[in-house]
């Protein structure tokens, strides 16, 4: 229950900044709801930029929020199992950089990005019934997991970290985190819960925008990025097993 308090008051603290600092437009909505709920974030700008003729713009935006969840997992990892930095931060470091650079380009080719006053309407994520719920999937998960790992090894963890992500990646992530800081799991095994588990936040994004955006030309060209993006961190996984680069970046960064 420390955990699940600790998480509920982490999507608190960002959801305060969305409700202060996302009147600037849509774009600061998507980073700040990212940190609070991206599958939720993702429903909401596809909408409005659907209603206000910003659809070009979508893809923009949906990387925003994505690359805001890929940073609120790492923090979220980092803070119960400090270790599970070494695995986590190349992996989820590359994919936030690739959409960085898609989203850079996509300012370049189409100009000045525009932007729409209204804040994002989400909903806080500490409300009691909310908590409770966190608290229900933190112990699925956990007990899902440790039995998984029981009868599979890693592999049926990993499998618990995709379910659980297509859910709640911070929730997920967070159970990896404090099964880690018990010992139950290793933080390397943590770590690559919490890469899959956004993975799987990133590609349920995909129906979310299906059902709202009406030209499906921008529904293809999200999909061949979240694609790009997915296969940059399973590359950069792939390299860091042979070559131990999330490592050297983290001596580098003490």
């Amino acid at each position: 229950w420390v955990s699940v308090i600790a998480i509920a008051g982490i999507g608190f603290v960002n959801y305060v900044f969305l409700r202060v600092f996302s009147t600037g437009g849509l774009y600061l909505g998507a980073i700040f709801g990212g940190l609070v709920n991206s599958s939720a974030t993702v429903a909401e700008v596809s909408s409005r930029a659907q209603s206000s003729g910003m659809s070009s713009k979508l893809t923009s935006l949906v990387l925003l929020t994505t690359i805001a969840m890929f940073a609120r997992n790492l923090i979220i990892a980092t803070i119960f199992s400090p270790a599970t930095l070494t695995s986590t931060l190349g992996p989820l470091g590359i994919m936030s950089l690739v959409s960085g650079l898609m989203i850079l380009r996509d300012k370049v080719t189409e100009g000045k990005l525009a932007t729409e006053t209204n804040a994002l309407e989400l909903d806080s994520p500490i409300s009691i019934q909310k908590v409770l719920w966190f608290g229900i999937l933190f112990i699925l998960i956990q007990t899902g997991g440790t039995l998984l790992t029981k009868w599979f090894g890693s592999f049926g963890l990993l499998a618990t970290g995709i379910f659980g992500g297509l859910v709640s990646s911070a929730s997920t992530t967070a159970a990896a985190a404090t099964m880690a800081m018990h010992d139950k799991i290793t933080p390397g095994l943590a770590g690559s819960v919490a890469i899959v588990s956004s993975m799987a936040s990133t590609v349920v994004n995909l129906p979310i925008v299906w059902r709202t955006i009406k030209d499906k030309a921008i529904f293809r060209k999200l999909t061949i990025e979240t694609i790009i993006v997915m296969t940059a961190g399973i590359i950069f996984v792939a390299l860091d097993r042979v070559f131990l680069i999330s490592e050297m970046l983290v001596r580098f960064i003490k």
